[in-house]
């Protein structure tokens, strides 16, 4: 017994007086062994017992079985007299709480299982662990959590939103950028939610936000002392968008440079080039011999060998191991035919003049019709078998097989803004030739492709300047993204601030995703604010350790 008291915690007062062992759970009957306890109300200290009671509590499990404690615990009077709490109930300093079912590292570990999993999944997990609970109480739990506010900031944060229901509603997300956690989830994202928040936290100094333009303005209004920093990826993708539609419009050039790409002026050399072969193809006029299987020929030379020798035929056909009406039928014949089958025809003697270069020409009814007026002993399927692989072997198109067609390469609008973006080398050899071909066509799709280049190392080279000389460049030329340099003015110093600093929301961006995981797990029942406090305890937790 006593190496079984380690069981339980050791800083609760309890003692164990016996333990039971079934197939899924450990039983642990207990009783107390303090001498005395306190008021809940007036704090007194009380060593006279009113009476016992039991009390059942579940533990950590052991080897995977389910541990419940019977205790034996007990009710004291207060010695105050002026306390209106005449009779309590016996309390715990450590792990036992007032109207507890479980003991406090229990909970721990639920809760921090909650915060991974959620409801569902949580009390599945429960359930194979050993310490089964529901997923309700999971989210019970969860609701008691007590979450410390965050009142101050390290001064620089990324503000975004994400979706409840895509479409439909949203809410903020902020985030310290430079301790890496969420600092709070607002209900929606209006202008005047934001500015409040703003408003409550003068140390505001930097603020990464995308391109939303409400967010904008309340950040001018809640927090005018902060830098606002656009987001470079809302950048690079309005960018994409821009160019998307560029190519949307361009498309009479698209075409003109698909068909130029699929059918290139060499492809009719090369046809002529295979005609050229086909006629002076040389014209053979002797039928090619059949083959003989070298076993029966090599048995019908001995036959006649033996037989020129004197040799009776019982014994040159016990010599070759064939019947002596088999060694008969050879001693009577000057040469070995060929020997047919059922399915066997005489298609090897016409080789020759199906193969000329006229008869290439014709279709397989015409030829068919031919040879069978020649003796040829087959039908019109074991001759259209027989005439494919004849084909196939000398490498020769009929017009009765089809030519087989070669797909159509095209690319879309956004699969062409993508490809512009990149660099020559990161493309594959079709997408690299093509797209040459696409700036030979049109000087105005290479302008674009050049500018997109260019904006993209603006964020690698981070000088200062060097958005405004961008800007002026891609408004004064013909290229089809000029409009969205026209609207990177009115949001100037936000974007050259993405260009200049290394802030990014990008960060932001990953914690929306852990956002969603967790709005899933959920399933239906997060509310906004059981949303938020998971939200904000997962990313306290994780920080912390």
């Amino acid at each position: 017994m006593n190496k079984l008291r380690n069981i339980l915690p050791n800083n609760v007062r309890i003692k164990i007086c016996s333990i039971m062992f079934n197939d899924c759970s450990l039983l642990i009957y207990a009783s107390t062994c303090q001498s005395s306890s306190y008021c809940p109300v007036c704090r007194k200290k009380s060593t006279r017992i009113h009476s016992k009671y039991n009390r059942e509590l579940s533990d950590l499990p052991v080897s995977g079985k389910a541990v419940r404690i019977k205790l034996m615990a007990r009710k004291y009077f207060c010695e105050n007299y002026s306390c209106p709490r005449k009779v309590f109930t016996e309390r715990f300093a450590n792990e036992i709480c007032p109207h507890g079912r479980r003991l406090i590292r229990s909970n721990h570990l639920l809760c921090k299982m909650a915060l991974e999993l959620g409801g569902n999944k949580g009390a599945t997990i429960s359930q194979l662990v050993g310490l089964p609970i529901s997923s309700s109480t999971i989210l019970r739990i969860l609701r008691k959590l007590d979450i410390p506010e965050k009142t101050m900031t390290s001064g620089i944060i990324g503000v975004d939103d994400w979706a409840f229901k895509k479409g439909n509603a949203y809410g903020t997300i902020i985030v310290d950028l430079k301790n890496n956690e969420v600092i709070d989830l607002l209900p929606d994202r209006s202008p005047d939610t934001l500015i409040k928040w703003l408003q409550s936290h003068p140390e505001v100094q930097i603020v990464s936000r995308d391109r939303y333009g409400p967010y904008a303005s309340a950040i001018k209004q809640g927090a005018p002392q902060a830098v606002q920093v656009a987001d470079r990826f809302h950048l690079l993708l309005n960018l994409g968008e821009a160019t998307k539609r560029m190519f949307q419009s361009e498309g009479k050039i698209l075409k003109e440079a698909f068909n130029l790409y699929n059918n290139p002026p060499t492809s009719e050399l090369m046809d002529k080039d295979r005609q050229h072969k086909k006629e002076s193809l040389p014209e053979i006029t002797e039928y090619s011999q059949a083959n003989i299987n070298p076993k029966r020929q090599h048995k019908f030379d001995n036959v006649k060998q033996l037989h020129e020798k004197g040799y009776s035929l019982k014994a040159i056909a016990r010599t070759v191991k064939s019947h002596r009406h088999t060694v008969k039928k050879y001693i009577n014949l000057e040469k070995l035919p060929k020997k047919q089958s059922r399915l066997s025809t005489n298609f090897d003697a016409f080789q020759a003049f199906l193969l000329h270069a006229g008869n290439t020409e014709k279709t397989y009814k015409v030829l068919h019709q031919m040879i069978s007026s020649k003796g040829f002993t087959g039908g019109y399927s074991q001759f259209c078998n027989n005439m494919n692989d004849l084909y196939k072997r000398h490498k020769v198109t009929s017009k009765s097989s089809p030519v087989k067609l070669v797909p159509i390469k095209t690319w879309s609008a956004i699969k062409l803004s993508l490809m512009v973006y990149k660099d020559k080398n990161e493309l594959k050899n079709e997408d690299r030739q093509f797209l040459e071909l696409l700036y030979h066509k049109s000087p105005q799709i290479r302008q674009t492709g050049e500018l997109v280049r260019s904006f993209k190392i603006l964020f690698q080279s981070k000088e200062d300047g060097s958005l405004k000389n961008w800007i002026e460049e891609a408004i004064n030329s013909g290229s089809g993204i000029k409009n969205f340099a026209k609207n990177l003015i009115k949001d100037f110093d936000a974007v050259n601030n993405a260009v200049i600093t290394p802030y990014s929301n990008g960060q932001v961006e990953g914690q929306i995703n852990k956002l969603k995981n967790i709005k899933r797990a959920m399933y239906g029942k997060a509310s906004f604010q059981l949303l938020r406090k998971m939200v904000l305890a997962n990313s306290q937790y994780f920080h912390q350790n």
